[in-house]
């Protein structure tokens, strides 16, 4: 039986681990890197849905970048726009270490979104912070496996409950038309206008008047004539004048005067104008003229120049009814300015 070699058996036994821990040496990177590697699905930080922001880290980090401190903002803004009561930041990490260390990394990442949102103005005492470690992830998967959308802190403010839109008002509906709808009643018919007040300057010349002391004379009048005119019809009615004049030119009779007539019109309405002949019958009375009875014919022309107004150019001639002779008269001329009513 040949000798057992012990050195042969030693250097075998080297060799053998020598091998291994080549081998493990080699295994080890490849390990790390599986462990390293970042799922193909990014993982952007931003508002996931009103009133929730979600940040993510790195691998196994818990400091924020410039893309988590924007958000991180955002939702500072939105507190504040707000005014929530209350903002909950819970922190998250992946599977890819032991959960008891998955846990205080979860911790860390909430505490520094908590400290980003102090510094931006909201109160510390709005804020409650949790976390979760590995027991809650957005992407469940089997332990030792990293995943980026799992390494987060979730910003969640309460939204207030929408206000529902009130109803419709309902159209109240129209009351039925009546069985028989009577025409509206017709506008009274304007009143016509049958009265004219005027007033206007009176001239008359006396034709050889005998005086007081029985002598003929001749005399001159002037003054203002007041007339009201009633027209009953379309052909005319009745006027009634009353002049207040001064009797000048006399010989010694120079002194206030007047005149006094009703007329019976005849005054066919053409529109525009309006042509008049009278007859007047009254009397005389005052200085430059012997008291007495007249009688005579007027003529007028009424222009209805406007709206209610008339102008009235006239002419008259009064025979003094003791007098024998019927160029012994008064001839009368005026212009009246009138007002219908």
């Amino acid at each position: 039986m040949p000798a057992f070699d012990t050195a042969n058996l030693r250097g075998g036994i080297m060799r053998g681990f020598l091998i291994a821990a080549s081998l493990l040496a080699s295994a080890a990177p490849a390990a790390y890197a599986q462990q390293a590697d970042e799922p193909a699905a990014a993982a952007v930080s931003g508002q996931a849905e009103p009133g929730q922001f979600v940040v993510y880290f790195g691998f196994n980090k818990a400091t924020l970048d410039a893309d988590a401190r924007r958000v991180v903002a955002e939702a500072a803004d939105e507190y504040k726009r707000t005014g929530a009561a209350q903002v909950a930041v819970t922190g998250h990490a992946d599977k890819a270490g032991r959960p008891a260390y998955n846990q205080r990394l979860s911790e860390r990442r909430a505490e520094a979104v908590r400290r980003e949102l102090e510094r931006l103005g909201v109160p510390a005492s709005a804020v409650q912070v949790a976390a979760e470690g590995e027991n809650d992830p957005a992407v469940p998967t089997a332990d030792g496996v990293p995943e980026a959308r799992n390494r987060r802190v979730v910003i969640a403010m309460p939204q207030p409950e929408p206000t529902p839109a009130p109803p419709p008002a309902v159209a109240a509906a129209p009351p039925p038309p009546p069985a028989t709808a009577e025409p509206a009643p017709a506008p009274p018919p304007e009143r016509p206008k049958r009265f004219v007040f005027s007033l206007g300057p009176l001239y008359g010349h006396n034709f050889r008047e005998k005086d007081h002391h029985g002598g003929g004379t001749q005399d001159d009048f002037a003054g203002a004539e007041l007339t009201l005119n009633a027209l009953p019809g379309f052909l005319g009615g009745v006027s009634l004048k009353q002049g207040v004049l001064w009797a000048f030119n006399a010989a010694d009779d120079d002194g206030l005067a007047g005149r006094s007539v009703l007329s019976l019109d005849f005054a066919p309405d053409l529109g525009f104008v309006r042509p008049r002949l009278s007859a007047n019958v009254g009397g005389v009375y005052g200085k430059g003229v012997q008291a007495g009875f007249v009688a005579g014919p007027e003529l007028a022309l009424d222009l209805n120049l406007l709206p209610g107004f008339t102008l009235r150019p006239k002419v008259a001639y009064d025979f003094q009814l003791r007098n024998p002779s019927w160029d012994e008269g008064i001839l009368w001329a005026g212009l009246d300015l009138g007002i219908r009513f």
